[in-house]
């Protein structure tokens, strides 16, 4: 028998912002972050790109969506 790990079919990517609460970084907590998630069509998220910039996130979803990637910005919502 053979093991199969599939890639999960990306819905779509999210731009959102929030205040980092936790994580590797303590340096980072209590500071505004912008971030771009993944969703997968099993609900799957990942984040793939963070950073404190608002206009390098814009730029980075922008990216996604001339690589034909659905796009949402969740800020502007």
């Amino acid at each position: 028998m053979t093991d199969t790990v599939r890639s999960p079919i990306m819905l779509y990517a999210e731009l959102g912002s929030g205040v980092v609460t936790g994580g590797d970084d303590p340096a980072k907590v209590g500071q505004l972050s912008h971030f771009i998630t993944t969703i997968d069509a099993d609900g799957g998220r990942t984040v793939v790109w963070d950073g404190a910039s608002a206009e390098d996130a814009r730029e980075a979803l922008a990216e996604w969506q001339r690589d034909g990637v659905l796009t949402v910005d969740m800020r502007a919502l």
